[in-house]
């Protein structure tokens, strides 16, 4: 029988929170943990479709080597860094950040860059150049 792990996937999401928590081996696969998401009650075909349409966007950052070794920045720290870049390039595409979902950051350290995961909608008068999809359209693609 196998040993059930303990969900740590609300600090994952947080800023500051853990940045390596291990790997894990998932239907033969190995998989590091920082990589998995949190599940929801909510069924795919459940979705839908109804309410305002969401855009996730994300951003990829080059890693500073150099300050990365002087001093380790927390999430936050970088996020902070980027927020004013990340709302200038979401408003030239008619987007505004969704403050009620928290943005996400996972570090590619083989191609040494980064990268900032969040949610968008369209501003008010702005229409979305693609058409939105539900969840079990985007699982099903």
């Amino acid at each position: 029988m196998a040993k059930r792990v303990k969900q740590k996937s609300a600090n994952v999401a947080k800023f500051g929170g853990t940045e390596h928590l291990g790997e894990t081996k998932l239907h033969g696969h190995d998989h590091d943990v920082t990589t998995i998401e949190a599940t929801s009650k909510t069924k795919l075909q459940d979705d839908t479709g109804e309410g305002s349409a969401a855009v996730i966007r994300r951003f990829t950052f080059g890693m500073n080597i150099q300050s990365f070794k002087e001093r380790q920045p927390t999430k936050q720290d970088i996020f902070n860094q980027h927020l004013k870049g990340i709302e200038i390039a979401l408003w030239k595409d008619g987007l505004k950040m969704m403050t009620e979902v928290e943005p996400r950051i996972s570090f590619d350290e083989k191609n040494l860059r980064y990268f900032i995961f969040v949610g968008a909608r369209p501003q008010k008068g702005m229409l979305l150049k693609h058409v939105p999809q539900t969840l079990s359209e985007i699982a099903a693609s």
